[in-house]
């Protein structure tokens, strides 16, 4: 039965950097998975990325680091004029990821330079960078707490993170839909990690003027195949039996056919906004 008791469940949960290496992220199809679901069925006029771009004053941005860049997308569609000024590193722990992140930054970037590294250790000298980014990542890192450190040690003073994360209720019923099939849930969450209450304290204690951003949507998906692609992007479903794969697919058809048609998801996400303190 795959539950959170096997080697991936396990490697999952106690976010080991192996495991997100060579296994979750060694290729971007886990990651494209979860990004389809959020592109394709959000209800929200205004696109994630937009709106994370709306949230952050560009004119105080120049030396730009973002961690756990993955696929690359913040860089997309950035703000007209934005472009011309900024100098960004890109890094992940997945070198594959650091290189397809390269290639979509630079159809929008003049200047970009991509580093494969752990944020738990990065390479930079201090006070390097006036704008980090962190978007849904520091759930990811074994130790919130060392990344936090060494992000607030390369931020210039005044300089700003933005990280985003989840709250507790986020995609709630995708993990009722795993429970009813796997009969256990995990006992840690992304939000019991770095989310949108623990992430507060955790937060106040490198930075000051830590604020909370709440993003408004949620997702009412009508395709199976989209959500079980979804699903067995992470343990446990992915490493289901074909009998755990079939039931996975009845019940989130069966809420399907419930919910006249569509599975409504609810999503609880935002960002936090940090300042590195000025020395006193």
């Amino acid at each position: 039965m795959a539950d959170w008791s096997n080697v991936s469940g396990n490697r999952f949960m106690a976010r080991d950097t192996g495991y997100f290496r060579h296994d979750q992220y060694a290729s971007t199809e886990n990651l494209e998975a979860r990004i389809l679901l959020h592109a394709k069925y959000g209800t929200s006029d205004v696109d994630w990325f937009d709106w994370l771009h709306a949230n952050i004053d560009w004119t105080a941005a120049h030396h730009v680091l973002e961690v756990g860049c993955g696929t690359g997308l913040f860089w997309s569609a950035l703000p007209n004029g934005v472009n011309d000024h900024l100098r960004p590193t890109l890094t992940d722990l997945s070198s594959g990821m650091v290189d397809a992140a390269v290639v979509r930054a630079r159809s929008t970037l003049q200047y970009i330079s991509g580093v494969t590294v752990d944020v738990q250790t990065l390479p930079f000298g201090g006070a390097t960078f006036d704008l980090v980014i962190a978007n849904h990542m520091l759930y990811h890192v074994p130790d919130p707490r060392r990344a936090l450190t060494e992000i607030q040690r390369v931020l210039q003073p005044g300089g700003i993170l933005i990280a985003s994360t989840v709250g507790p209720k986020h995609l709630r019923e995708l993990f009722e839909i795993e429970a009813r099939v796997f009969g256990v849930t995990p006992t840690e969450r992304q939000a019991d990690v770095f989310g949108r209450v623990s992430g507060q304290s955790l937060l106040e204690q490198y930075f000051s003027d830590v604020t909370w951003r709440q993003f408004d949507e949620a997702l009412r998906c009508t395709d199976v195949d989209d959500v079980i692609g979804h699903l067995t992007s992470t343990p446990p479903s992915e490493d289901a039996t074909p009998e755990e794969l079939v039931r996975l697919r009845v019940e989130t058809g069966q809420r399907m056919l419930d919910g006249g048609g569509s599975l409504y998801v609810t999503k609880d996400c935002g960002l936090f906004r940090a300042e590195r303190a000025f020395s006193t």
